[in-house]
Parts: structure tokens; sequence; C-alpha cells
């Protein structure tokens, strides 16, 4: 692995290793990527072989258990999936967007350090092994089907890859896993499913949870195989079922091992499970139980809200579709109490992937200036959470500071706290010219 930084107060750094150096082997095994490193990188006494134009230096390293050498590398290069599922997000985006976002990511090692799911197809016995001598736990795997045929076709496998065979494996090595189902009307459900949850349930000891999401589909599937939307009834009956299997495994092991995702409940119109039916939440990034917790700070953190604010305020809460009626329900609602602060919530169609993608997440400024330009949002506008990435661009690399200079208002992403929301409308200020608003100052 090519060396990026050397930190110059570290072991690595007395010793003379440098920028541009590669790290070879550390105790005899090959350095993979920065996992490999941090694994060995622990032990007291080290062997590295470092390469530098040509010429390769051992360097013998005594040292504190857990002490760190200071070194710093290039990103790793991500394993890609080796699957062709009929379903595939990927497949399904518009043109245009940035590279990443084309990219099939399929990597065990994104699993354990980022929670992404992968489908273990790619894994062969020494990534296995890897995962269990590094102790890469937990992962995160999407099975979505144990029927070879149907998994074959579900996810254009051109043979067996023994899916159950490698949780087995796992499960005996003591590695934990968290699994999901990508829910495809006609192909993986009914009888099928059934026979997925319980083939895993066989695992539950290190297969925590499993979550049944909805396909998504958008209006962008030019050329693949036709699926089948996901509608209410649908989802209301898939509910039933799934609940029949929670209250089985709840006797069996106390926990409902199964978990729909907030998707079905709201396609459905019923009410959300409690707090303590999602047992932990292992899967709310998963969007399992998402919305349970969302509600669950809001009430926790209304109890400090200002019964009144000093001058009169307008805020603009822009969401999904999917989503509208709760956030209208329970927090416009909820806001609609404090005194000199008027409140709307404005329901954003999905315009880049089409209508039928309904959640806040997948918004992006497309769709929000489609939905607000030429309108007055008020003193601030008010975007869902995790609607930008790390690098603060929404999907169509629009970052928030061009929305708040295109649609002339004041714009946050919400990040889990309301008094930054009440700060934010406090210190906001509004001009009007004969036309329109225009943006505030201390955006």
């Amino acid at each position: 692995m090519k060396i990026t930084a050397v930190e110059p107060a570290g072991i690595a750094g007395a010793l003379g290793i440098r920028e541009g150096d590669e790290l070879l082997e550390i105790n005899g095994r090959r350095v993979m990527d920065s996992i490999d490193y941090r694994f060995h990188e622990s032990d007291a006494a080290l062997t590295l072989r470092v390469a530098r134009n040509g010429e390769v230096t051992i360097f013998d390293i005594e040292k504190d258990d857990g002490e760190p050498l200071g070194l710093e590398f290039e990103e790793m290069k991500v394993l890609s999936c080796g699957n062709d599922c009929i379903f595939c997000f990927v497949d399904q985006n518009p043109k245009g967007l940035r590279t990443g976002l084309y990219f099939r990511d399929g990597d065990y090692r994104l699993s354990f350090m980022y929670g992404n799911y992968t489908t273990m197809t790619n894994a062969g016995p020494a990534i296995l092994q890897r995962i269990i001598d590094q102790r890469l736990s937990p992962q995160y795997i999407s099975v979505h089907v144990t029927d070879r045929t149907v998994r074959a076709r579900l996810m254009g496998l051109k043979k067996d890859d023994r899916i159950l065979e490698k949780i087995a494996l796992l499960h005996d090595n003591g590695i934990d896993m968290h699994t999901q189902i990508v829910l495809c009307p006609g192909i993986n459900d009914g009888e099928i499913l059934e026979r997925t949850v319980r083939d895993l349930y066989r695992y539950h000891k290190r297969v925590v949870s499993l979550a049944v999401v909805p396909v998504g589909l958008t209006d962008h599937r030019f050329g693949l195989s036709a699926l089948t939307r996901i509608d209410g009834a649908y989802a209301s009956r898939l509910l039933d079922a799934v609940e029949v299997w929670q209250k089985e495994f709840r006797k069996k092991i106390r926990r409902a091992f199964v978990y729909p995702s907030d998707e079905f409940y709201l396609l459905a119109g019923r009410a959300l499970p409690p707090g303590a039916a999602y047992d932990g939440f292992p899967q709310i990034e998963n969007g399992v139980g998402l919305v349970r917790s969302f509600l669950a700070d809001f009430r926790r953190q209304s109890a400090s809200f200002p019964e009144r604010l000093r001058t009169r305020k307008r805020l603009t809460l822009a969401t999904g579709e999917l989503a509208a009626p709760f956030i209208v329900k329970s927090v416009a609602g909820r806001l609609a109490r404090i005194g000199n602060l008027d409140v709307r919530v404005r329901v954003v169609p999905n315009v880049l992937f089409g209508r039928s993608v309904t959640v806040a997440g997948l918004l992006s400024g497309k769709c929000l200036y489609s939905a607000l330009e030429g309108e007055d949002a008020g003193d601030l506008l008010l975007l869902p959470p995790d609607i930008v990435n790390a690098d603060g661009l929404l999907l169509d690399d629009v970052t928030l500071p061009q929305v708040a200079d295109r649609l002339r208002v004041p714009v946050m992403m919400y990040d889990g706290d309301w008094g930054a929301v009440f700060s934010a409308l406090k210190g906001s200020q509004r001009r009007h010219d004969k036309r329109q608003l225009l943006p505030s100052s201390t955006t």
C-alpha cells in the first residue's frame, strides 16, 4: 500500500519511513488495505517490509500493544458487486449524475466499516476466512431469496453462489450478520419469502436481524425486466404475514427477528409499531424504525420548544410524498402551537427519478427547484436529513448554498437538533423587492 502521510513524531517517522513509500508486509503478511494495516499494527513486535524506488528495507519494531505507527494510506480500491439483479437501483439512475452513482459496490470491507449491504456472491474462501480471522463483524448481507432457481433469476447468477453455506460458516465462527430482502411482487414473495425467512432464522444466533424492504422502481428502467410496484393493498398483506412470523419468533428468541421497513406501514396507512418492537433499531439505516425513532426524538425535544418567538417567522418544511402525512400531523402540528411561527409543509415530488420514488432522501436540487421556485418559502427552508452526501452535494451535485441562492431563501438541512432550527430562524433576515424573496446574508 502506498503511504500518503507520515506523522513526523510517530514511530514510522522516527525510522525514516516517508510519504510515497510502499508498505508491503507486516510480520510476513501482505498488507492489502487499511483494515489489514490496523489489524496487524496493534501487535507489540512488528517486522515491516517497506519499498522505496524498487529497494526493500526491513524494519524490526518493538512497541507497546496498540501503539500506532503513524502512517496513512491511499484509499483502498472498492470491490464491485458480482451480481446483475433485475431490480438494481443503480441501473435505474437517470443519465448525467456523478460517476460514483453508477458503481455497484459489493465490498465486504465497506459492509463492516459503514454498514453497506453486499450480496457475498464475490466472497470466496479467502475473503470469508479473512472476515473470520480479523473479526470483521457485523456483516450486512443482501440475501433477497434462498431458493436457488428464484435467486438465479432475481440476481442474474450463472451458478449457485451457496449463500446459505457462507452464512452458516460465518455463523459457526461467531460473525454477526444483518440481512435484508428487497421484495419484488410475484418473484420472491409468498411461499418463497417465507422459506427465505425461515432459512435465515435457522442462524438466528448470529443473524441478528432481517429487514424486508420494498423494491424501488424509477422512471428510468429502459430495457430492464418488468417489475411490479408495491401498493397499499400489497403492503398491508405483507405486514399481516410478517406480524405472524414476528409473534412466533418473539416467543422463541425474545426478538422479532424480521422487520418490515417503514415504507410498508406508510403505504398501507397503518400505525407504526412502538419503539420496543424494533429491538434496539438494528436496521434503522435501512429505513426500519427510522420514522418511529424520529418522532420519539421530536417529542423529546418538543418539551423544550419555545412557547413563542419574539418576532413573526415563517418556516417551510420540504419533504417527500411518502413522509408528508406524518410530517403534517406530528411535526407541523406541534410547531404550529408556537406563537409567532407560521409553518407550511411543502410536498416535493421526485422529478429526477419519477413520481413513484417518494422517499425524502432521494430528492435532488432539480426536485426542489421544480416544487419551490417562484414561491415565497418564508424565513427558512428546512430540508430532510441526509439529503446531501459527505461533500455537501445533493444527488445532482447541487449544493445547499446554490439552493438558497436560486430559491432566494435561507436553507438548512435538519441534522437532528431543533434548537439549531430555532437559532437559524432567529438569525434569518428577509428582504423583499417588487418580485421575490432575496436570500438571507446569514445563509
